[in-house]
C-alpha cells in the first residue's frame, strides 16, 4: 500500500468535506453555531469591529467572505460625489464601515460627525474609530422632530434599526433626539455641508422638517432612499428639487431594498 498517497488523498478528502460543511451551514443560515464567531473584518482597508453579541453572526460571516459587498452603492456615490474639503454629517453610522471610509477621504478628518442612535452598536462604532485612528465625532442620538426622545428598534440586523412604536413583538430602546441643524451648530459647520443618510425612511422627515436649513447650508446630499407608501425616490427628488437641488445620480441597491441617490445644490 502507498501510505504517502493514501495520506494525501485523505487530507484532500477532509478538506473537501470541510468546505462542503461550511457551505451547507451558510446556506442553512446556521453559521452562528461556529464558535468563536470573529469580531473583526477588514473592509476596504479599514479594520471594522463587529461585536457578535449584538451583530448577527450570519452578517459577520458574509462580510468576511465578501467584505466589500456592504454599502457598495453608497461607497460608489461617495467616490463620485464627496468633496474632501467640505464637512460631513452622516446619519446612520452603524458600526462605522462607511463612516471610516468617508473619513479617510476628507482633507480635515475632524470635520465629520457620524450619528448612530442604537446603544448596542455604539461600542463597535467606537472601536472601529479607534482601530483606524479616524477623526469623526460620534453623536449617540436619533434624528427626529417634535420630541426630545424617540423609540428605536434594536435588532441585531444592523440594516433594520429604525424609529418605531413601542411593541411587545420588537425589542426597542429609548434614545435622545436631535436635528441636523443642531448637529451642524454643535460642530460649527457653517455651510457647504455634505449630508450622508442611511436612516431607513427617516430621510423624508429630514427633508420635510429641515428644508430651510438644507437649502442654505447643504451643498451635497448622498442618501439611501427607502420606498414606503407615497414616499418614493421620485417624490424624494421632487422635494429636493423645490429646495434647489439637482439629482446627479440614482442607483438601485443590488438587493432591491433601497435606492442610492445623489443631489447637488444648483440654485
Amino acid at each position: 500500500m502507498n501510505i504517502m498517497g493514501f495520506s494525501g488523498k485523505t487530507l484532500r478528502l477532509t478538506a473537501v468535506l470541510a468546505l462542503i460543511c461550511i457551505a451547507a451551514t451558510l446556506s442553512a443560515g446556521c453559521i452562528g453555531v461556529a464558535n468563536p464567531t470573529p469580531n473583526q473584518a477588514m473592509v476596504r482597508e479599514n479594520l471594522i469591529f463587529l461585536d457578535p453579541d449584538y451583530v448577527d453572526a450570519n452578517f459577520i460571516w458574509i462580510l468576511l467572505l465578501d467584505p466589500n459587498s456592504f454599502d457598495r452603492e453608497l461607497v460608489n456615490a461617495v467616490n463620485g460625489w464627496l468633496t474632501p474639503a467640505n464637512p460631513v454629517i452622516e446619519l446612520g453610522a452603524g458600526v462605522g464601515m462607511l463612516s471610516t471610509y468617508i473619513n479617510d477621504r476628507l482633507a480635515i478628518p475632524a470635520q465629520q460627525v457620524s450619528v448612530e442612535p442604537n446603544p448596542y452598536l455604539l461600542p463597535s462604532l467606537e472601536k472601529t474609530k479607534s482601530y483606524n485612528l479616524a477623526g469623526y465625532t460620534i453623536v449617540p442620538k436619533a434624528v427626529a422632530y417634535g420630541t426630545q426622545n424617540v423609540t428605536i428598534s434594536t435588532s441585531s440586523d444592523i440594516m433594520d434599526n429604525r424609529i418605531t412604536q413601542s411593541s411587545a413583538f420588537v425589542e426597542t430602546t429609548t434614545v435622545p433626539a436631535t436635528t441636523v441643524r443642531q448637529i451642524a451648530s454643535n460642530a460649527n459647520f457653517a455651510g457647504n455641508i455634505t449630508l450622508v443618510m442611511n436612516i431607513i425612511g427617516s430621510e423624508f422627515d429630514v427633508v420635510l422638517n429641515e428644508a430651510e436649513f438644507l437649502k442654505n447650508n447643504v451643498s451635497t446630499i448622498i442618501s439611501a432612499v427607502y420606498t414606503s407608501g407615497k414616499n418614493t425616490p421620485d417624490s424624494f427628488a421632487e422635494r429636493l428639487g423645490w429646495l434647489g437641488f439637482t439629482e446627479m445620480s440614482r442607483v438601485e441597491d443590488i438587493d432591491g431594498g433601497y435606492t442610492v441617490m445623489v443631489f447637488e445644490k444648483t440654485a
